[in-house]
Parts: structure tokens; sequence; C-alpha cells
């Protein structure tokens, strides 16, 4: 890990320059182009005015992630529930993302496969039958096995569990391996916070080892097993291959998604979904919005520049 990576995941995880940075975030338009809202409600009616203006779905995100304390905890997992349980009666799709670390796994493995349980519980019984899915994130090394351990259990018990897998680690074609033949929900990314041990080296290897994962995904095998592959990119370049790739192979255009941040990126968005592609947008609410924006940052420190310009404007995302 870079000694910028390792800066940006200090300041994510500094409360003082947290509470700066929210106080900035009141006066400029910074937190709104990123986050969907500070609320449930608000988030939701974001969700609902994405989809009924443009056919973008979401999954929401709660703000909230490296947390050891155990009322945060309960508060980050009854966020998600009460998500859940939202969207369903908005007639929405289901489909919250969750941090492993934001529920219990700073504090046990137990307390956090707990309640990560009672997520996918809520969600299937919020479920009004669109993609429901509670999508787990792919967070630091340390966390892969036991992420993708959870991630087994939840379909084992029969709940609607997704997983998010990173193509830049050489592991990832195994853990792929192992997903294809389950009736699940795959986000492939390229990852982030880069591991020399782990990893490919260089961009270009990276953009192959993606698709190289998007073909797998795309297989007929996953096909027949009902198997939903998700591309979360931004990079219209590897978007293209991925589309060719899906129409020689036969799947429909809305068979699979392209999943984006929230206000990143919003004219491809529109393109993609003008196209007939299904498009979600990965859409964090609440207060605590710094440790998102700076590990948005520790990822790719372009990202600092798409931050800083919001905050000298009045930029808001479409619709």
């Amino acid at each position: 890990m870079s000694l910028f990576q390792k800066s940006a995941i200090a300041l994510a995880r500094s409360p003082a320059v947290g509470r700066a940075m929210r106080a900035l975030a009141a006066r400029t338009s910074l937190a709104r182009r990123f986050v969907g809202g500070a609320d449930i409600a608000q988030a939701v009616r974001t969700a609902v005015r994405l989809r009924e203006a443009h056919g973008i779905r979401a999954s929401l995100f709660y703000l909230g992630e490296y947390v050891a304390d155990a009322d945060a905890i309960e508060h980050n997992t009854r966020q998600a529930m009460q998500a859940c349980a939202a969207l369903g009666q908005a007639g929405l799709d289901v489909h919250v993302s969750i941090d492993p670390t934001a529920i219990g796994y700073m504090r046990g493995d137990a307390l956090g496969r707990g309640n990560a349980r009672r997520i996918a519980v809520a969600a299937r019984e919020a479920s009004a039958g669109g993609r429901d899915w509670v999508v787990l994130d792919m967070e630091d090394s340390g966390l892969r096995e036991r992420t993708c351990a959870l991630h087994r259990e939840l379909l084992q018990a029969g709940l609607p569990a997704g997983l998010t897998l990173q193509a830049r680690r050489r592991g990832t074609p195994a853990d792929l391996a192992a997903t294809i033949g389950q009736r699940t929900s795959l986000r492939l990314v390229k990852g982030a916070f880069p591991e020399r041990a782990l990893d490919h080296a260089g961009r270009a290897r990276i953009d192959q080892a993606y698709l190289d994962a998007a073909a797998i995904m795309l297989s007929p095998a996953a096909r027949e097993a009902g198997f939903l592959p998700v591309f979360g990119t931004h990079d219209d370049r590897l978007a293209g291959v991925i589309m060719t790739l899906a129409r020689e192979r036969g799947w429909a255009p809305e068979a699979f998604e392209f999943e984006m941040l929230y206000g990143v990126r919003p004219d491809w968005q529109l393109a993609l979904r003008q196209l007939g592609y299904a498009v979600r947008v990965y859409l964090p609410f609440g207060q605590d919005w710094w440790p998102y924006a700076a590990r948005r940052i520790g990822e790719h420190p372009r990202n600092a520049w798409l931050l800083a310009r919001a905050v000298g404007t009045q930029g808001r995302y479409f619709g």
C-alpha cells in the first residue's frame, strides 16, 4: 500500500478531519453530488427519482465503515434493515450494499455474520419480486476469505446474498469459479488499495484480468444457473468490450448490469440506458460521508479532482 493510500485511510478515520469536512459540505455541493441523502427517506426518494426519470436502479449503502463500537455497529445494521423495508414499500429493488467492517467484523466474525443474516432476512421479507440482493462489499485482503465464506453461508441459508470481487487480485479467478454456478449476484470491480504481493501488475494486466473474469461471468453456465453479472466500472473501453461479448453470447442488455458510483459519470450512465442496458448506481446515504470520500481518493487519486471541483460548484446529479 502506498504512502498516499495510507494517508487517505488515516484521513478517513480522523474524527477531527471528518467534522471539518462535514461542516464544509454544509456550505457546498460536495456531499450532495456524491451522497444520495442524509437519511433513508431522502435516499429512497433519490432512488425513486432515478428509476422513474431514467430507469436507473440503485443499491443503497449506509455510510459507516471500520466500526468497532457496539452501539455504532447495531445502528449500522438497523439502518440497512430499515433501508430494505423502505425500498420494498417504494416498489423498488430491495438492494443494499454492506461493508463487513460496518456490521461487526471489527469486533468478531460471529457478530458480523449474525448481523449480515439479519439484514439478508430483512431484504427477503421486504422483497417485491425485483432484483433483491444484499451485496457484500470487498474490503482489504484480510477480509477476503471471511467475506467469501459469509457469502456462501448466506446462500446456503436461502438468503439473497451477492458478492463483490476485485479483478486486480490474482486469487479472484478461484473465488469466481466457486461462485459462478450459483443463483447469486456478483459485482466485479477493478479493486481498491493495491497490494503488490497479491495483485496483477500494471493497468493493462488488471484490465485484461477484468475482461477475463467478465468472460467467465457471461458464460452459458452462468446464465443457466441464474447468475446475475454486475460490472462495476466507469471505464467505457471495458464496457464496450463487455457489451460485444455479451451480445455474441446471447445475453440480453437487461440480463446483466453496469454499476457506477452515484454522482460519477452520469452522462455515461444515461448513454448506457439509452442503449437499453441495465444500469445501477451505488448510492450512499447518511451523515458520515467523509470516510467514504477519502477511500474513493485513496483508491484512485484522480477522484480527488472530482471532489475538489465539487467544493467550488453547485453541481448536482442529473434529474
